[in-house]
């Protein structure tokens, strides 16, 4: 099946927010065997036709207006193009992620109406609330961001710090990361300016040890493009406890406590490249293409036969 990428309703910084999953996804597909196409430049006139393929599109939408109406061009495009959602946030009583803005809350209330017009919905917060959810509008299923054989890119970087850290740093992960950087005379290498991905990879290589940090406190789950992506450059990760730590708790070390997990840190920067070939291992075994993506597409029961589509 050929799978096309489309991230229209997106701004550019959301657009360079997106690069990592959408680029983690596409090498899973072509692992199981499918096409993947992304194209930066796609708009919603170059909506792959039903006979042609499936779109996927991010969640994203926002209420109607004369100017941007994202959700009435997916009713116009149905008729002749499939859809296939990639929702990217936890839905709660508040609004998506707790509500914590009002775009998030404008967000959770106008997905239905995008929603309708898609044949699965595959969603990248874990849990089965989630999937409940989003079950409601129409057939749901968790996707991970998993191993693919040609997203390694190591190199010979020799690191010259002791931790690195990308993404962006709120109040209380400046904190914590300021507090890491006073435990080792390597420091810590911080990336948060959205570069691209290929000087963002740069600059994680200048890292012997990759942190996962929670946003805030209220967000339980892990950031597993960020575990992805460090895995794949040849970087271990030790992440900070999380409430939803599975399944990548098959695969990096979890502190069981915050005060762990400076220790934790340093014990990994210690023998990191030990530690890297054992996380790696555990990453081909568990979360393979089609543990992460296969078996989703299974669970949406979506029609992978172009003709059958087509008629």
């Amino acid at each position: 099946m050929r799978f096309v990428f489309n991230l229209f309703n997106h701004d550019e910084r959301g657009k360079r927010s997106l690069e990592d999953i959408v680029t983690i996804i596409s090498h899973q597909l072509r692992a199981l065997g499918h096409d993947a196409i992304w194209d930066k430049e796609n708009n919603p006139n170059r909506f792959v036709s039903r006979e042609h393929g499936i779109n996927l599109i991010f969640e994203g939408f926002t209420e109607e207006t004369e100017d941007d109406s994202s959700v009435k061009l997916l009713h116009e495009y149905s008729p002749n193009a499939r859809f296939v959602i990639i929702a990217t946030e936890e839905p709660t009583d508040r609004g998506f992620n707790y509500g914590e803005t009002l775009q998030m809350q404008k967000r959770q209330r106008v997905f239905h109406q995008a929603a309708k017009y898609c044949e699965g919905i595959l969603h990248l917060v874990p849990g089965e609330h989630v999937t409940k959810w989003y079950s409601q509008f129409a057939p749901s299923a968790p996707i991970e961001l998993g191993y693919a054989p040609t997203l390694v890119r190591q190199d010979n970087t020799e690191p010259d710090f002791d931790f690195g850290f990308f993404g962006f740093v709120t109040r209380r992960r400046a904190k914590i990361l300021k507090r890491l950087a006073r435990t080792t005379l390597g420091g810590v290498h911080v990336e948060s300016t959205f570069a691209t991905q290929e000087d963002r990879d740069r600059a994680m290589r200048r890292a012997r040890v990759v942190v996962q940090v929670k946003k805030d406190d209220k967000l339980g789950f892990v950031s597993s493009s960020r575990c992805n992506t460090a895995l794949h450059i040849g970087r271990p990760v030790v992440a900070e406890p999380h409430v939803q730590s599975a399944p990548w708790d098959q695969v990096i070390k979890f502190s069981p406590t915050l005060d762990g997990f400076y220790n934790d840190c340093l014990m990994a920067r210690s023998a990191w490249r030990g530690v890297y070939e054992n996380q790696m291992d555990k990453f081909r075994k568990n979360l393979s293409s089609e543990f992460c993506v296969g078996r989703a597409l299974k669970e949406i029961k979506l029609d992978l036969n172009f003709q059958k589509a087509a008629a």
